[in-house]
């Protein structure tokens, strides 16, 4: 192994295709990956972002270039920065595009339930096993996509009381459909 453990002899062996080298690399850099991820709120993706660290640190050490004046541990940690702040911008635009268009990829969604040849069938079968205040809640809330404060408004109902009835509705669906 290496007595001596400087990065940028350890990068030069990765460079000549030396695996100890980087393993040996990667047991210095996993604890600092670890407490950027933690810095950027990012814990709960936290096993697969350190995985993809590693990758972008073998990659920096692949591109290092010593001649640029930086050390390679402000190299990797630019680089692993940039990676975390397009994740979270990645991130950030999924969830905006979801809420814009949340409706209608809920109902593109449905739509292909109604094209259905069954849908109908399916309504009467959930109709008999659901009470009618079940069967209109469930078919609100899950057929037609409304929001659960619509449904209780237009039901005249507290809240919780759309969401247990759907609840029940859920169960009873599913114990009917063996499920």
């Amino acid at each position: 192994m290496y007595p001596i453990h400087n990065d940028y002899e350890i990068v030069d062996r990765i460079k000549e295709g030396d695996e100890e080298a980087f393993t040996l690399l990667a047991d210095q850099y996993e604890r600092f990956i670890k407490k950027k991820i933690h810095r950027f709120n990012l814990a709960y993706d936290k096993e697969e972002l350190v995985q993809e660290g590693l990758i972008l640190l073998h990659k920096s050490a692949l591109i290092f270039d010593e001649s640029r004046g930086k050390t390679f541990t402000r190299f990797f940690e630019m680089n692993l920065e940039r990676l975390f702040i397009s994740r979270i911008k990645r991130l950030k635009r999924r969830s905006e595009i979801g809420r814009l268009y949340e409706k209608d990829i809920a109902s593109m969604n449905h739509r292909v339930r109604e094209s259905s040849v069954y849908y109908p069938l399916f309504l009467e079968e959930v109709r008999e096993v659901l009470s009618p205040f079940e069967f209109a809640v469930y078919n609100r809330c899950e057929m037609q996509c409304e929001d659960h404060t619509s449904v209780a408004a237009s039901q005249r109902c507290d809240t919780k009381s759309v969401y247990n009835a759907l609840h029940r509705a859920k169960a009873k669906i599913r114990a009917y459909f063996g499920d």
